[in-house]
């Protein structure tokens, strides 16, 4: 489903503070996989997530999705293909304050232009299935860390993404929380889809439904 082909990431290209980020990495993640990269602090893991979800360009190398070469596509071309196939979920919730968690899950669907009643539904069926359903006109601010990370789930889901990207998703969560996580990975797992997590949490890695750990440090892939 994925495939990264000699892939480098190099930020500040030509000045004294030029730094290689990623380097020549090939990686194939293949469909309905729980793959997870783990690796110390500043080992790249986020850079190459940032790259597999079409959110940074490698400065070299290859990104295949589904078969499709898709480096060089047009920032439009890579906007839709975000919106469309893949879900985010990161270590901080990133919800907006002052309105509600319904409006907050349904905010990503608005450029695909579902009718909203009928886009309601389904973020109201989202939330229902975690639990969620009696805070559905709360405003953000109300919530606990647990009920704003359940939120961002759900809205990571809104438009039924085939790939979900999770960065560091359990970095804030207890150890309770941190297993209801990865239950729902297990159910995203069972529907079908990929998944794809970076951290260094022994309870996300170590899990038995991850398919593939890679293992990062300096840029590269250790063997």
């Amino acid at each position: 489903m994925i495939e990264l082909l000699n892939v480098r990431k190099v930020f500040n290209v030509g000045s004294p503070s030029e730094y290689s980020a990623i380097n020549g990495i090939n990686l194939h993640i293949g469909e309905n996989k729980v793959a997870v990269l783990k690796g110390p602090s500043g080992c790249g893991k986020t850079t190459l997530l940032s790259i597999i979800a079409c959110m940074s360009r490698p400065t070299a190398g290859r990104v295949k999705l589904n078969d499709r070469e898709i480096t060089s596509l047009p920032e439009r071309f890579l906007t839709d293909i975000r919106r469309k196939t893949f879900g985010f979920i990161f270590q901080q919730p990133n919800l907006i304050s002052g309105i509600s968690v319904l409006e907050n899950v349904m905010l990503p669907a608005y450029p695909l232009g579902e009718k909203r009643a009928h886009l309601k539904a389904k973020a109201l069926n989202g939330l229902n299935e975690l639990n969620l359903a009696p805070k559905a006109a709360s405003k953000i601010e109300w919530l606990s860390g647990g009920e704003a990370q359940r939120v961002s789930i759900v809205r990571a889901l809104i438009n039924d993404p085939s790939i979900i990207i999770a960065d560091e998703p359990t970095a804030h969560l207890d150890t309770k929380l941190s297993y209801r996580f990865m239950e729902i990975i297990e159910k995203f797992k069972a529907e079908g889809k990929t998944i794809i997590i970076t951290s260094h949490d022994p309870l996300v890695y170590d899990s038995a439904m991850v398919d593939q750990v890679v293992n990062l440090r300096d840029g590269k892939i250790e063997e």
